[in-house]
Formats: C-alpha cells, sequence, structure tokens
C-alpha cells in the first residue's frame, strides 16, 4: 500500500509548525509512563497495605490497567480517526490524572482495581492519538525520527518512575496521605495543567486518504479491512504482543525482584533502577529512529528484519536471576529496556506504511487491545504465578525465553507475507 499517493496532499508542516505539539505529546509521554509504572515500584508497600499476595498484585499491575481499555480500546481508536485528537487527548489525560490521584485514596484491593482501570482506559487514547498526528505532521522520511522524539519522553518518563514516587513516599507532604498515597496523588495531579494546554492545539489536516479507494466509516468496516490484510497483520500483531508478555512481565516485577533476591529496599536501588531505564530507554530511541529511516530499512522486508532480530537481543534480561549482584542484574534488565524502543518505533513506523491514513489510530487501537489482554493482562500475571514456586527470577527464565523465540519467529514470518507494494 502506498503511503502517500500523488494526488495527495504532501505538503507537511514541519518542525517549525509542529515543535509545540510535539513538545507537548513528549510531555504527555513523561506522565503517561510515570502514571503507568508507579504501582510496579510502590508494589512492596502496597501489597503490605492491602494485605495480599503476589498474585493478586500481579493482577493489579496487569488486569486492573488493561481490562477497561481492552474493551472500550477500539472505541477510542475509531474516535481518534474521526474526532478532533488533541481535544480526545486532553479528556483522556484529564481522565487517567483523576484516576491515578484516586487510587491514591482507595480503601483496599477492590477500590484500587477500579481507579487503575480507568487510568488503564484514560492512558489506550495516547499512543494511536499520537502515532496518527505525527503522521499527519511529519513527511514518511521523517516520521522514524519524530516517533523516537515523541518516544524518548516514555523512557524519561519511566526513569523518572523508579525515582519520583519512591522518594515522594518518604517525604511529609503535609496535607497528602504519606507514604505511597500520597505519592499517587501528586503524581496524578501533574497530567492535568497538559492537558489543558492540549485541548487548545490546532488540529493537522490529515494526509495519506486520497489515494484509497475504501470508505471506513465504522467499526465493522475497518476490523472487516484488517481481516483482509490478516496474513501480514496477524503474524506482526502478534509478534508484538509475544514481545510484551516478556517486557511487562519483567519490568512490572524489577523492582520487586531486585529487592527481594538481594535484600535492598527501593532507596537503595531505586536511582540506579531509574537511571538504568532512562538511559536504555533514551539510548534505543535515540538510534533507533534513525535507523528504521535508513535506506536499508525501508526497503521490502528491512523493518521486519529489524523486528526478528530484536527480541533477542532482549534475551539477556530473562537471566538476571542469574547475576552476582543487583548493579549486574540492572545490566542484564536493560537488554529489553535498550531493544523495546527500537520494537516500538520499526513496529509503529511499519503500520503506519501497510494501512491508510483512516484506519491508522484503529489499527494501533486494534494492536492495543491485543497487547492489553495477552502482554498487559497476562505478562505480570503469568510472572506471578509461575514465580509463586520458584521465585520471580526463575519466572523470568521461564515466560521470557520462550516469548521471545516465539516473538522473533512470528516477525520473520510477517516479513515473508510482504508484497512490493509494502
Amino acid at each position: 500500500m502506498v503511503l502517500e499517493p500523488e494526488n495527495a496532499d504532501t505538503s507537511f508542516p514541519g518542525l517549525g509548525e509542529s515543535w509545540w505539539p510535539m513538545l507537548l505529546l513528549f510531555l504527555s509521554a513523561i506522565v503517561y509512563s510515570i502514571d503507568k509504572g508507579i504501582v510496579g515500584i510502590l508494589a512492596e508497600p502496597i501489597r503490605r497495605d492491602f494485605a495480599i499476595g503476589d498474585t493478586e498484585m500481579g493482577l493489579l499491575l496487569g488486569l486492573a490497567y488493561s481490562l477497561l481499555s481492552g474493551i472500550l480500546g477500539l472505541g477510542l481508536g475509531h474516535l481518534v480517526d474521526r474526532s478532533h485528537r488533541f481535544r480526545l487527548l486532553a479528556g483522556c489525560i484529564l481522565l487517567w490524572s483523576a484516576a491515578t490521584i484516586a487510587c491514591g485514596l482507595a480503601r483496599g484491593f477492590t477500590d484500587f482495581f477500579v481507579f487503575r482501570m480507568l487510568v488503564g482506559l484514560g492512558e489506550a487514547a495516547l499512543a494511536p492519538a499520537a502515532v496518527s498526528l505525527i503522521a499527519d505532521m511529519f513527511a514518511p522520511g521523517q516520521r522514524g525520527r519524530a516517533l523516537s522524539a515523541y518516544l524518548i519522553g516514555a523512557s524519561i518518563g519511566s526513569g523518572l518512575s523508579s525515582v519520583i514516587p519512591g522518594w515522594l513516599a518518604t517525604q511529609d507532604m503535609g496535607v497528602l496521605p504519606a507514604g505511597w498515597r500520597g505519592a499517587f496523588m501528586v503524581c496524578g495531579a501533574l497530567g492535568i495543567p497538559l492537558a489543558v494546554l492540549l485541548a487548545f492545539n490546532k488540529e493537522p489536516g490529515r494526509r495519506g486518504m486520497a489515494g484509497n479507494s475504501i470508505d471506513l466509516h465504522g467499526i465493522p468496516d475497518k476490523l472487516a479491512r484488517l481481516w483482509s490484510m490478516r496474513r501480514l497483520v496477524g503474524p506482526l500483531f502478534a509478534g508484538f504482543c509475544l514481545f510484551y508478555v516478556a517486557l511487562i512481565g519483567i519490568s512490572s516485577w524489577t523492582a520487586v525482584f531486585i529487592g527481594r533476591r538481594y535484600g535492598l529496599e527501593l532507596q537503595e536501588f531505586g536511582p540506579s533502577l531509574g537511571l538504568m531505564l532512562l538511559l536504555s530507554g533514551m539510548g534505543g530511541y535515540m538510534l533507533s529512529g534513525p535507523i528504521v529511516d535508513m535506506p536499508f530499512a525501508r526497503r521490502k522486508g528491512g523493518r521486519m528484519r529489524i523486528l526478528a532480530l530484536l527480541p533477542l537481543l532482549a534475551m539477556p534480561s530473562t537471566f538476571a536471576q542469574f547475576a552476582p549482584n543487583w548493579g549486574l542484574a540492572l545490566v542484564a534488565i536493560a537488554a529489553i529496556g535498550t531493544a523495546m524502543p527500537a520494537v516500538n518505533v520499526a513496529m509503529n513506523a511499519t503500520i503506519q506504511d501497510i494501512v491508510p491514513n483512516d484506519l491508522r489510530g484503529f489499527s494501533h487501537a486494534t494492536l492495543g487491545l491485543l497487547s492489553a489482554l495477552t502482554a498487559g493482562a497476562g505478562g505480570p500475571l503469568l510472572v506471578a504465578w509461575v514465580g509463586e514456586p520458584v521465585g520471580i527470577g526463575m519466572a523470568f527464565v521461564i515466560v521470557g525465553v520462550p516469548v521471545l523465540l516465539a516473538a522473533s519467529a512470528c516477525f520473520i514470518i510477517a516479513g515473508r507475507s510482504l508484497t512490493p507494494a509494502h
């Protein structure tokens, strides 16, 4: 499928007009990652406060966040393709910010589960909206770098989520509750001014539609179109979901694993964990954007070959259990944090290439639904369930190795389904 047909409008705003909305998307990714990652960082004090076990905590880490976004995510993707994307995003940021604040007021497991579902629902709109907006603000040859710039914000947020919540949990915040509850309330409040700024942005014109002969008005039409591409989209999406089973399963339990395996408190290793996440994520995005935009990557099958290699590069993370000290364990876990940015950039750029404009938001929402149900809900819970008898570290091995190998195989199969038009 050709992204920008000859009769389509090929004039893009470029950086001169797009730097401000890109900055807001960048900041949104930072806030998103902090509010998403805060539960994993503060899992132990939350678990103790609620008097629950690892399996119940795995539900709060995974299923609670993914359930509602999985059910309603396709509708959000459909709205991204048909509505004012900045205003939609502003409303969703307000939702997830308020829900994060409410998590700090939860009386127990059930309250927290419900509020966490609302966080997941709000955050489900960010990636489809951001990717759709970037595709309309930058030409195809610039999108890999633009996606990297946006996604670097997520890496910064991941790094900060390992430092800020833990630090806030040790501070006296006056009228706010002490400990992890106050940390949730402060972190949730960060998104409110950002939502206000986003609401007043001018919507860019939609491009890449003039040459498409399909008319996609409703969700059934869009599902039918994706189904017609199943030989390519099926293994492509499956590879992404399998990679994320390992990624979310390992990253959600990293803080708990380090604390238990090496007998440490969060404040002893939290800054180093944050630095690891920051360096691995930013390094991965800074390298992956230019690589994905290079001529060899844009040839037929180039990005698929990159995608097939990345799960193998992430494999050292599954063996962190065998590191002789916690510093080397963090180095091992950094492997999947470095591969993840390249998977995101290559995957997003590939979807932009193979689907028309009025299917982009929905395609990303569909991928979000599938990854939420498999990786978001299943990854943390699977690691917790496997780890009950053998420990979290061994669960990284038992879960991570087979799913990463399967992810690589799926990307190879998807690459064989490419046509010359792709």
